[in-house]
């Protein structure tokens, strides 16, 4: 709205919300005074309802006034008001208010805006900036001077890598042994002894177990810190079809005995 040219886009549409506002007050007097037709959105024909403008009673108004400082404007009021006179006051009213405060607002921005580039632009400011930034600089070469830095840590946890290894491998080997505990004993329960006794947590006890010993010979943290080193290495296309040919035949095997149980 500091712009010179912001009048040029919201002008235009205060004129079209009171244009409006106007229509639609007036339409239905309009419309009965020179028999124009209705409109109708569901089809058909409609019958043109008579309209009479009704007057606005002001008596609340100048009752309330009167008892106050306002006696002698209450007693200037008219008794009612017609609706196109109460329209345009009140048309009057935002209108007018929007401009002042609009105009008001625009006048104080422009008059900041002016301020601030003239201190900006004087050769006071210039030189108090400069100053400011010469000062600034001698602090910070004070502060520098006689201070060393620390060579940065190094960023590199294998030991943390190991731990999320495990934790994943370990969440595999759980699902594990509930697919194939669940192929033997559906219900993960059997009874030994006369007693209820749950199958999948010893299992599953022992698998992570032999899972925990193996990690612990094979996953060291040196030779994740080492992977970097070799990551440019050959494939190790031996490994990928030993580890394939091993999962197919784990899964044909848990599909047989599935297969199995199911008969």
């Amino acid at each position: 709205m500091n712009r010179p040219e912001s009048w040029k886009t919201w002008l235009p549409l205060l004129g079209l919300l009171v244009v409006f506002a106007l229509i639609t007050a007036v339409w239905p007097s309009l419309a009965n005074a020179f028999s124009l037709p209705s409109l109708s959105f569901g089809g058909g024909t409609t019958t043109a309802i008579p309209y009479e403008p009704e007057p606005i009673h002001l008596e609340a108004i100048k009752t309330s006034l009167a008892a106050g400082p306002l006696a002698a404007a209450a007693e200037a009021l008219p008794d009612t008001l017609s609706p196109f006179v109460a329209l345009a006051v009140v048309a009057g009213v935002i209108i007018g208010g929007v401009v002042v405060v609009g105009g008001g607002l625009s006048f104080i921005v422009r008059l900041l805006s002016g301020i601030r580039d003239s201190t900006v632009e004087s050769e006071a400011y210039r030189a108090h900036q400069s100053a400011l930034e010469q000062r600034q600089r001698e602090q910070l070469k004070q502060m520098r001077d006689g201070r060393t830095t620390d060579p940065m840590p190094s960023h590199k946890m294998p030991r943390w890598s190991v731990v999320s290894n495990a934790l994943i491998t370990l969440m595999f080997v759980g699902f594990a042994t509930m697919v194939m505990v669940r192929n033997f004993f559906p219900e993960g329960v059997t009874e030994m002894d006369g007693r209820i006794v749950n199958i999948t947590t010893p299992v599953f006890a022992v698998f992570a177990l032999i899972t925990l010993i193996i990690m612990g010979l094979r996953l060291r943290p040196q030779k994740i810190e080492a992977v970097d080193e070799t990551d440019f290495g050959k494939i190790p296309w031996d490994f990928i079809a030993v580890l394939i040919t091993g999962l197919i035949m784990l899964g044909l095997g848990i599909g047989f005995m599935v297969y199995i149980n199911a008969g």
